[in-house]
């Protein structure tokens, strides 16, 4: 009976033995390591095919319709903001606008009102002093009173007028500045749409595309979502690039939230310097995310 406890005693504690090791800290870390290293690599961005394009592309027009008088900009000029790539006939506005700006300019009456509104001051100042004296009735210092009020209304009045006139003179300049089709852009024209002596309705003259920055265009598979975050640099190699500039940084400034379920994919969008627009635009390209230290270290 002792030997046969003896025994049992002894399998309890080899098998406690056996037990422990597994229950350790030790054995935990491992384990927990080893799903968390798998995690890094799935989570790891491969390189992926792109696309670089325009970061803005405009199609110009007016917002009245017209002759189209003027073109000053064709096919493939880079323009800045705000040069002026063509105008409409605009003889009729431009007529409305020089007797606008006349009208606001005339001062004539506006002096001759105030000079008489003074005049009927000094008048009422004289006159004040006659009527303490009684030497002129109430009746006449109340009608020099009434003429000096009467003469200072006049003059404010004519303020207003000149004050419409000015706001009149600056609606005419906005409509012939609507006859004048401007860049809202810096960048270069794609397509050039009209003629001189077209007649022009809601419809593009120009279309303009802006290419500095450039937009890189990036679809990436529905398992990186989450991965991709805005800020993060990536390195850009386009197909077609000058000596020295196929390896560009780009950094994230979009990142979609709405997959699209047929492909099972979702848009990311990144901003590529390009100054002197020696990059071209329209081109393939393939990218590689950085990693976050690589890419803080050279910021």
């Amino acid at each position: 009976m002792k030997r046969q406890w003896t025994g049992t005693l002894q399998s309890a504690v080899a098998t406690a033995l056996l037990v422990v090791p597994l229950s350790t800290p030790f054995a935990q870390t491992e384990e927990e390591a080893t799903p968390a290293i798998a995690a890094v690599e799935d989570n790891a961005l491969p390189a992926m095919d792109c696309i670089v394009q325009p970061s803005e592309v405009v199609e110009l027009g007016t917002s009245v319709s017209g002759i189209l008088e003027t073109l000053n900009a064709d096919r493939n000029a880079f323009v800045a903001k705000g040069e002026v790539l063509a105008s409409l006939e605009s003889s009729v506005e431009q007529a409305t606008l020089d007797l606008a700006t006349a009208r606001a300019d005339l001062e004539t009456t506006l002096k001759l009102r105030k000079e008489n509104a003074a005049f009927g001051k000094r008048t009422q100042k004289r006159n004040q002093k006659l009527f303490k004296d009684s030497t002129i009735s109430a009746y006449d210092m109340d009608r020099v009173k009434t003429e000096t009020y009467i003469a200072q209304l006049q003059a404010k009045q004519e303020e207003d007028n000149q004050n419409i006139a000015r706001l009149e003179a600056a609606r005419a300049h906005e409509a012939l500045e609507q006859r004048t089709i401007r860049s809202p852009i810096d960048g270069v024209i794609m397509e050039r749409y009209k003629s001189i002596g077209e007649y022009i309705e809601a419809e593009p003259v120009f279309k303009i595309a802006q290419l500095n920055p450039l937009h890189v265009e990036l679809i990436v598979p529905i398992d990186h979502f989450g991965n991709i975050t805005r800020g993060m640099q990536a390195e850009v190699h386009p197909e077609v690039a000058p000596d020295g500039l196929d390896r560009q940084i780009a950094t994230v400034t979009s990142v979609d939230r709405v997959a699209d379920a047929a492909s099972g994919t979702f848009s990311v969008q990144l901003s590529l310097p390009n100054a002197g627009y020696r990059i071209p635009s329209g081109v393939r390209c393939d990218l590689e995310f950085l990693p976050q230290e690589l890419a803080s270290s050279d910021e």
